[in-house]
């Protein structure tokens, strides 16, 4: 199964959330993780903004080499387009912001299973991954379900 993990997923991990970091743990032994290299620049912006900036560094680089990084390449920027285009001329809104479309074409561009994020709103507005997304939480309460 492929998982795509949204950066406010991650933003979890430094808040201490117990329930996600043991989530992201159980899914890393079993499945490979992916994020998009927008993900990794938010978390090392996010790390570069604070008071202790050398250690946040250090701390979100070890959390972010546990996960497989995705380029933003040419196939990821062909589907970008097509995203905004259709933010913009379909649903006539831009309340999405841009990283957050680049995470979305990243997860089509790897033809992902399950994209992981707590902005299910954001992501759900694109057709093709209405029933993709899914905040840890939902994945974890399915997972159980499915287990006999």
């Amino acid at each position: 199964m492929k998982m795509v993990v949204d950066t406010s997923v991650l933003v979890e991990i430094d808040r201490h959330k117990e329930q996600t970091i043991r989530l992201l743990q159980k899914l890393a032994e079993q499945e490979e993780l992916f994020i998009s290299t927008v993900t990794v620049a938010e978390i090392l912006t996010g790390a570069h903004l604070r008071k202790d900036a050398s250690q946040a560094l250090l701390k979100a680089k070890e959390v972010l080499n546990q996960f497989l990084w995705v380029d933003v390449d040419g196939e990821v920027a062909d589907i970008v387009a097509k995203l905004y285009a259709f933010l913009l001329f379909e649903k006539k809104e831009k309340s999405i912001e841009y990283p957050d479309v680049l995470i979305a074409a990243t997860f089509l561009s790897l033809h992902g299973d399950i994209l992981l994020t707590l902005n299910k709103k954001d992501f759900q507005v694109f057709p093709q991954l209405k029933e993709k997304v899914c905040t840890p939480e939902e994945f974890a309460t399915t997972r159980k379900k499915e287990k006999p």
